[in-house]
């Protein structure tokens, strides 16, 4: 048994307590381990949720056809790196675990996988992509602050871009430390750039020249009508390696991904509002500023825009962190 019972904090089944009986509540597929907020942006233990971003964070364009063709690119990657170093018989805790990009590779592979987040938007996205083809991956509502896993019971912790979501990432980090073996692991994803003909390079520059001009647009119309990016100066770099040795980046061998459709996706991300940092704000200010914003790059860049592609080139890679012991 992995679990611990939300009420009494026994360890129990994923159908419930044997000790006070609690049934643990299943919501679309999704174990309900927690009954908090989706989102706390004040108190002790804040933290973004993202409810109300949804499926926008990964926009179709972007991760799936309309066929819904799955590409899962780095995180792919990263999983099947995974797979080599550690083997199958693992448990892999995804914590944050966002619309599955890690967690449905991981289970894709072989790996008992819990996809936690404190979204129930999020996690039935998860569900809907896995379509039930892993009984090994398990969908489970959990505050990262408090993980209702038993000690000593993980074998690796996947975090990718959850950490600055928090404002107490140090008690976060300390239950990672808690809930994994004594030789057990955090790992992040990451990729790197890799070279580009003068050509390419050219393109990208003028994509990333585009998409800060409109992001500066947008942000400065957000902050007429009143409101500031929000977002937590909380250092979580330092705080794991309070709790963790520095990493050693291994990279992925032959991967390499090209994306040639960045400023469409970042775009998409404005005009939806689905960025952590605007979570605070209305939709009709993200509205406001987003026409704004629209008019002002049809009138300098053309009607189409948001078309304009540039050429970015990576390569995949994990970063391992050891736990000091």
């Amino acid at each position: 048994m992995l679990f611990l019972c939300p009420k009494c904090k026994s360890k129990c089944e994923l159908t419930g307590c044997g000790k006070c009986g609690y049934t643990i509540p299943h919501i679309h597929s999704v174990f309900q381990f927690c009954d908090d907020l989706p989102c706390k942006l004040e108190g002790d233990d804040q933290y973004i949720g993202y409810d109300d971003i949804g499926e926008d964070f990964e926009p179709t364009v972007a991760y799936w056809d309309a066929n819904n063709t799955e590409r899962y690119d780095v995180y792919e990657a990263c999983g099947d790196l995974i797979v080599q170093k550690f083997g199958k018989c693992i448990t892999v805790l995804d914590l944050g675990a966002g619309l599955g990009t890690a967690s449905i590779p991981l289970a894709k592979n072989g790996i008992y996988t819990i996809a936690a987040d404190i979204s129930n938007v999020i996690l039935s996205t998860v569900v809907k992509r896995a379509a039930g083809r892993y009984p090994n991956l398990v969908c489970a509502r959990m505050n990262a602050y408090n993980l209702l896993l038993e000690d000593n019971s993980i074998d690796i912790v996947v975090e990718n871009a959850m950490l600055h979501l928090v404002d107490h990432p140090k008690k976060v980090i300390r239950e990672i430390a808690r809930v994994l073996k004594p030789d057990g692991c955090l790992i992040r994803y990451g990729s790197y750039g890799q070279s580009l003909t003068e050509e390419e390079a050219k393109l990208n520059t003028f994509c990333n020249n585009v998409l800060n001009d409109l992001s500066d647009i947008y942000y400065k119309e957000l902050e007429i009508l009143g409101y500031k990016r929000f977002r937590f100066d909380n250092r979580f770099i330092e705080k794991i390696l309070e709790y963790f040795k520095p990493p050693t980046n291994e990279p992925v061998e032959g991967f390499s991904e090209v994306f040639n459709d960045q400023l469409k996706f970042r775009l998409h991300r404005l005009r939806t509002g689905a960025h952590s940092d605007l979570i605070h704000v209305p939709k009709n200010a993200i509205g406001a500023a987003w026409n704004i914003t629209d008019a002002y790059a049809k009138e300098k860049y053309g009607e189409a825009y948001r078309d304009i592609k540039g050429f970015s080139k990576y390569g995949a890679m994990i970063q391992l962190y050891n736990l000091k012991r």
